[in-house]
């Protein structure tokens, strides 16, 4: 191999490179061009680089792809796990507004106001005898078809004994009745959101996470209603979506199904007055 030959391949990788300088660079073409040798060794390593680029290229391609593919994916399951927790938040905001919107409006309601609690053994329409407690200013009554069993007036509680023909008085304010407690606490577990009249919202927390409990939208005749449910004994508390009030409530005994309806601005004077006692005997106690 002549001299020039052997200096010239050895720059062949820098000319391919282009990182000759001028004078070397036109030093290499002009040796190609008079040179078959060396020309045929520059188009076989120039086409080996080429072809290599050409390889390097593909993985470069395959790489950032699959790099495409991972960025997608990621991207997917961050929106599928911001989707679940966002609904998981968005239950449990519902079940906590319904729960305790409706402690608000339940345990917070005036005694002394106008209303009645309707008791039945089964549903309305196959009890015409019931119980009903009707609510006065600072008064009481609670009848069994035309039956008086209690009387409440401003401190003093009668329990009657029709059977007997005898009743007995305690000395009980009408404002710690706790009958007025009625349709919210009948499902088990609500008792405990309520501390000396205060709502606790851990408790309710706790409450709406028991797996125990629903609280769904349901309609009832002519009203649309938030539903809890006790999914262990099939307690139900009716609560009207608008107001709040707990409208009806459903409760499972050994004997059957209870149930309370409680009706607004639905007493009179007349429902809350005193019973005749004349022939019935004052029990000391």
């Amino acid at each position: 191999m002549k001299k020039d030959c052997k200096i010239v391949q050895d720059l062949l990788p820098a000319y391919i490179d282009n990182v000759l300088s001028e004078e070397t660079k036109l030093y290499v073409e002009e040796h190609l061009k008079s040179c078959d040798e060396c020309k045929k060794v520059y188009d076989e390593m120039n086409f080996d680089i080429q072809k290599e680029a050409v390889k390097n290229t593909e993985i470069i391609q395959t790489i950032k792809k699959y790099k495409r593919k991972i960025i997608a994916l990621k991207t997917f399951l961050i929106i599928v796990i911001l989707a679940i927790i966002i609904t998981i938040i968005s239950i449990i905001g519902f079940r906590f507004y319904v729960v305790k919107n409706a402690l608000i409006k339940n345990i917070n309601y005036d005694v002394s106001g106008n209303f009645r609690i309707e008791e039945y053994d089964e549903s309305i329409e196959r009890d015409d005898i019931h119980t009903t407690t009707y609510y006065g200013v600072d008064k009481m009554k609670k009848v069994r078809g035309e039956e008086v069993l209690e009387y409440w007036e401003s401190s003093q509680h009668y329990y009657i004994n029709n059977e007997n023909k005898t009743y007995y008085i305690l000395d009980e304010d009408i404002n710690e009745n706790n009958d007025i407690y009625i349709p919210i606490l009948v499902v088990d577990g609500m008792e405990k959101l309520i501390k000396d009249n205060k709502i606790s919202n851990i408790e309710i927390l706790k409450f709406i996470l028991n797996k125990d409990v629903t609280i769904q939208e349901e309609g009832f005749r002519t009203k649309e209603y938030y539903v809890i449910k006790n999914m262990l004994n099939g307690e139900r508390i009716y609560f009207d979506k608008d107001t709040f009030w707990a409208d009806k409530v459903e409760t499972r005994t050994s004997f059957g199904t209870k149930e309370y309806r409680v009706l607004t601005n639905s007493v009179s004077w007349y429902d809350v007055t005193k019973p005749d006692l004349t022939n019935y005997t004052l029990i000391n106690n």
